[in-house]
Order: C-alpha cells, then sequence, then structure tokens
C-alpha cells in the first residue's frame, strides 16, 4: 500500500530537525547515532525526501533531546505557517 505524502508538512518537518540539530551543534552522523538510524535517512528526512515512521520519530526526538510531543507541535506550527503565507503570495 502507497502511502500519501504531504510535501509541505515533510518540508516542516525536515526544517525543525534541522534547526534542533544545529542548535546542538552536531552533525547528521551526530544524531544518526544517538538515534540509532541511518546517517543517509536523517539527510533524507532533512532534504523532505523520505518519511519517518512513529518509531523513528520517537528516536529522533530522543537523538535531539526533546520529547516527541515538542517536536511534533512545533512541525506542525512551522507548517500551519508556512500553509498561511502561501494562501497570501496566491493572487
Amino acid at each position: 500500500m502507497k502511502t500519501a505524502q504531504n510535501l509541505e508538512l515533510m518540508r516542516a518537518f525536515a526544517a525543525e530537525l534541522k534547526a534542533r540539530r544545529s542548535e546542538l551543534g552536531i552533525s547528521q552522523e551526530d544524531l544518526a547515532h544517538r538515534s540509532d538510524v541511518n546517517r543517509t535517512f536523517v539527510a533524507k528526512l532533512e532534504l523532505a525526501q523520505n518519511q519517518p515512521t512513529l518509531t523513528v520519530l520517537l528516536k529522533l526526538a530522543g537523538g535531539l533531546e526533546v520529547e516527541l510531543p515538542e517536536l511534533l507541535q512545533v512541525t506542525l506550527k512551522r507548517y500551519k505557517t508556512e500553509m498561511r503565507l502561501s494562501k497570501k503570495r496566491v493572487p
């Protein structure tokens, strides 16, 4: 079964993931090691090319030293902000 993708939501998560990683001053490889996921997968997440599973989200939150609900809440806020801005751009 093919999973539906919401590219804007994936981009919001990608931006949040990269921002939090940068705040910690760690590389993608460091985050991957902390989270027990593949570095290439972290890179693809940051490029909004892949979607994480719930298990991977939980691991990434741990690697970023944040609770999963907070990570998801801030991602959703980014998403909603971008959606509002994109509606304003359309004539």
